[in-house]
């Protein structure tokens, strides 16, 4: 009769519990499901404001499919970071969102509801997620809505944050080059767009594509500036780097330099940075040597201040 009862007893907890996931399960699925017909509505408010013409140009299914067993706050979150990564974190107040949300549905009631009882990130998230839509609406008349599906919520967030200019790059080579942005900021984006789509095949060829999509830290950082592993992994798949010889070479004899002081106990920043200027002097006047142009012409900035003093000590 225990047995039994204590059988009853287990059973019931692990129907409350499957209850629970399945009831949590259909209300991420809810939320996400809602954020989509927001976008599909936004994006048909802009084409009709703009007149577009989008008969037989419609997308069918769900915008958001990807992202259906997802949470509305955890989508929230990573488009925070993704933004907060451009310095385009906007916190807007209450007042403001709800206007900003009216304008996208025309303050239609249900939907102003439940927009009313999201969490502050959510309503901030439906907000961007709906004004971009516009945006790429009216950007790309007709395209909008098939752009949106390939771009996800993720791509959505990169274009929010970076500009619309980022999302053909995106909807053409997938939602993994987000990352690229995530890692590395308009720098790499750029190193991307003009040095490795342009080499794409020869990169992918050689295995260096998928190195630089894991990991496009290692190949340049946020600044743009080109890294030695970039300058090897390129050469490894026969490519050279423009502008990174140059960089390599300096730093290369930075390093020699910096060898030689710390024989003598004097490497420090300065006193490489006075090396480096010796340096090049040395290389200047040994091309004007090479090439038969009067050593004094580089020495004039120096001897003509000295010779006008002279000039002036004579006439006084």
């Amino acid at each position: 009769m225990r047995e039994h009862l204590t059988s009853r007893y287990l059973s019931r907890i692990a129907l409350g519990l499957l209850a629970s996931l399945v009831l949590t399960g259909t209300a991420r699925a809810g939320k996400v499901s809602w954020l989509d017909d927001v976008v599909r509505s936004a994006v048909r408010e802009a084409e009709a404001g703009a007149k577009v013409e989008t008969r037989g140009l419609r997308s069918t299914g769900r915008l958001f499919a990807h992202e259906a067993e997802e949470s509305l706050e955890g989508l929230a979150r990573r488009s925070d970071d993704l933004a907060r990564g451009a310095r385009k974190l906007e916190e807007p107040a209450e007042v403001a969102l709800r206007t900003r949300f009216a304008r996208l549905t025309h303050a239609e009631p249900e939907m102003a509801r439940t927009f009313a009882a999201l969490a502050p990130a959510e309503r901030r998230l439906v907000v961007e997620m709906g004004e971009t839509a516009q945006s790429l609406a009216r950007r790309y008349p007709g395209q909008a809505e098939g752009m949106i599906k390939k771009l996800g919520v993720e791509g959505m967030s990169a274009v929010r944050a970076y500009g619309d200019d980022v999302a053909e790059v995106i909807v053409k080579e997938g939602p993994e080059s987000v990352n690229i942005l995530r890692k590395t900021g308009r720098g790499g984006w750029r190193f991307y767009t003009h040095e490795v789509l342009t080499h794409k095949k020869q990169l992918a060829a050689a295995g260096v594509l998928g190195l630089f999509l894991a990991s496009p830290e290692r190949f340049v950082d946020t600044a743009g500036r080109v890294t030695e592993y970039a300058v090897q992994q390129f050469a490894h798949a026969g490519l050279q780097l423009a502008g990174a010889v140059g960089g390599g070479a300096a730093r290369g004899l930075e390093t020699a330099i910096g060898g030689v002081l710390a024989r003598y106990g004097l490497d420090s920043a300065i006193a490489r940075r006075g090396g480096m200027i010796l340096a090049g002097a040395v290389a200047l006047l040994a091309a004007m040597v090479m090439l038969g142009l009067p050593v004094r012409w580089l020495l004039r900035p120096i001897t003509w201040p000295v010779r006008a003093i002279r000039g002036r000590m004579r006439a006084a």
